[in-house]
């Protein structure tokens, strides 16, 4: 059944406080990535430490690229 289904809970401010950074914060090694500065290796690395830092909501819903 869909008993076990994640339930969305309502985002706070806080959270979309954190996305704002995280995503202001990638920004600049997305594009780095795309022009071939960083490798994706690099850019996994920076992510991790990103994502750890901000702990972002919606990060695994969009794509490197």
């Amino acid at each position: 059944g869909f008993d076990n289904a994640p339930r969305s809970l309502p985002v706070t401010k806080e959270q979309i406080t954190a996305e704002i950074k995280y995503q202001a914060s990638i920004a600049p090694f997305r594009l780095m990535l795309k022009n071939g500065q960083i490798s994706t290796e690099d850019y996994r690395v920076i992510d991790t430490i990103l994502t750890e830092k901000y702990l972002p909501v919606f990060v695994q819903f969009i794509p490197p690229n």
